[in-house]
């Protein structure tokens, strides 16, 4: 079980302030490395990830799957429709909370940016402390994700290419 935060922060450089201090505060806890990623939306509409990545080898943290799904809730701000094929309609069938999804993908805003990460061994409070301590008060978003919804994440990444990961730099994945 793991839990899935989106910290929404209405400046850009505030979000990559709560990036580096959640991958700093990873290294202090001496945590195996999770995805850790800001996601902006210019004024044009264009969705970026910026990934965190290992500095020994320059790839993102954890293959950047996790980086990718996170961006991805980003791409579709339809209501989530059961039956739907929409990515929103996805994520909730894989088994994210439908509120969730909805009130990520509308939080967004041009201008904007989110940090988004998975938590497991670092917990979710420790993180919630930090950012606590940071400058912004970004409106956070967090849902738990059991198992089953892990295992179907798990199969959702399954369908994004290695190769396509590895060829394109994380701030160009969307």
């Amino acid at each position: 079980m793991s839990d899935l935060i989106l910290l929404v922060y209405r400046s850009q450089s505030a979000a990559f302030v709560a990036g580096e201090a959640l991958a700093v505060l990873q290294q202090e806890a001496g945590t195996e490395p999770e995805d850790i990623v800001v996601v902006t939306r210019d004024p044009t509409g264009r969705v970026s990830v910026n990934q965190s990545t290992d500095l020994a080898t320059g790839l993102p943290l954890g293959g950047g799957r996790w980086g990718t799904m996170i961006g991805m809730l980003f791409l579709d701000r339809r209501k989530p429709v059961p039956g739907s094929k929409g990515l929103a309609a996805q994520f909730v069938e894989a088994g994210l909370d439908r509120t969730f999804v909805h009130s990520a993908s509308q939080s967004l805003e041009a201008g904007f940016a989110v940090v988004g990460l998975r938590v497991r061994l670092l917990g979710g409070k420790a993180v919630l402390d930090r950012v606590r301590s940071l400058k912004g008060e970004p409106k956070i978003l967090k849902t738990r994700l059991d198992a089953a919804t892990e295992e179907a994440l798990y199969d959702m990444q399954a369908q994004i290419p290695e190769a396509f990961l590895r060829q394109h730099p994380a701030d160009d994945l969307i």
